[in-house]
């Protein structure tokens, strides 16, 4: 004569994995089934020069290795034309107004339209009227004058 072992067995489906799981105390044996793979989640991609457009999903991030460039996120048009970072290139200014003035004339190398932040000598934030010259330089004008900081990034 056998001996009889009675197992109560328990069917669980679970997304993450597919095993089975015995435990000799309690003779449970639980299975769990692998459901359907889905798509995969918005990433990290590389390649040698800026991406192409067949290169990526929606979403997508991507590092060009030749050039050391950051693009994307790619849109449902592409990639943008130009990376959103470049390590080695300057991301802020910090320009020193030492001479009260109304009108702050700041040159910078950011290659763009940056925020504008500013202080005075007591670091007090103070609004003026930004305009954008140029890439390279803005004008802040004040209603009267002082001296402090301007913070662009």
């Amino acid at each position: 004569m056998s001996d009889v072992v009675n197992l109560n067995v328990n069917v669980n489906q679970d997304p993450f994995r597919n095993t089975v799981t015995v435990d000799a105390e309690t003779t449970e044996v639980t299975i769990a089934l692998q459901g359907a793979q889905g798509q995969r989640g918005y990433g990290w991609i590389s390649g040698e020069g800026a991406p192409g457009s067949e290169e990526g999903r929606v979403g997508d991030f991507y590092v060009d290795t030749v050039n050391n460039s950051f693009y994307g996120p790619k849109s449902s048009t592409g990639w943008p034309a130009t990376p959103f970072f470049v390590p080695g290139t300057p991301q802020r200014h910090i320009h020193t107004q030492a001479s009260p003035s109304a009108t702050w004339t700041i040159n910078h190398a950011l290659d763009g339209f940056p925020s504008v932040m500013v202080v005075d000598s007591a670091a007090t934030v103070v609004i003026g009227e930004v305009s954008y010259v140029s890439s390279s330089q803005v004008v802040v004008e004040f209603t009267s004058p002082f001296s402090g900081y301007a913070y662009l990034t």
